[in-house]
């Protein structure tokens, strides 16, 4: 009976590609001071100077107090289409 999974292992040139398009990626993308992963939409990240610290990291940081608190929007947030309502 053949095999019913349709993924075939990454090879060299298929892996090259997929490593290429995700350091593409994460280039513009800023993630956490401490576990370096890149917030959820609608996290609360604490920014201590120019760091950014996420949720999950901020009890790292107990004696100290955030300099702000953003939440992280999408990147579409203001290039969306709004519906105007007539004056």
């Amino acid at each position: 009976m053949p095999s019913l999974s349709l993924l075939k292992p990454l090879g060299p040139p298929e892996l090259s590609f997929v490593r290429a398009s995700m350091r593409a990626l994460a280039g513009g993308r800023r993630g956490c001071e401490h576990c370096h992963r890149t917030p959820l939409l609608g996290e609360t990240v604490y920014m201590y100077g120019e760091r950014m610290v996420c949720e999950l990291c901020r009890p790292l940081h107990r004696g100290e107090a955030p300099g702000r608190k953003e939440i992280v929007h999408s990147i579409e947030r203001d290039h969306t289409v709004r519906r105007r309502f007539a004056a």
